[in-house]
């Protein structure tokens, strides 16, 4: 289920004004999905969208992403197939 809703909001920021999109495993291997833009009303419309497919997420604001700057957002959603790394 949470897989289908990160592949909607995948499709769904394609079709936006976006520069980067990017997936990883996270330290204790969540997947992570990073989204970059920088329009505003971009990020405004994907947060918008993550609220109705109730989907957590973080968002940032990335001054290395040139001189205007980027909007950044991420998306963790643990992976119960992925063992978790042991803590102390």
């Amino acid at each position: 289920m949470i897989v289908k809703k990160m592949k909607q909001l995948i499709k769904y920021a394609i079709e936006l004004d976006i520069d980067y999109l990017e997936t990883f495993l996270g330290y204790e291997g969540d997947n992570v999905l990073k989204i970059t833009t920088r329009n505003k009303e971009t990020l405004e419309a994907m947060e918008e969208f993550l609220k109705n497919i109730d989907l957590k997420y973080k968002t940032d604001f990335d001054i290395s992403a040139g001189t205007s700057g980027g909007h950044v957002i991420y998306i963790g959603v643990e992976d119960p197939s992925l063992f978790k790394l042991k803590k102390d």
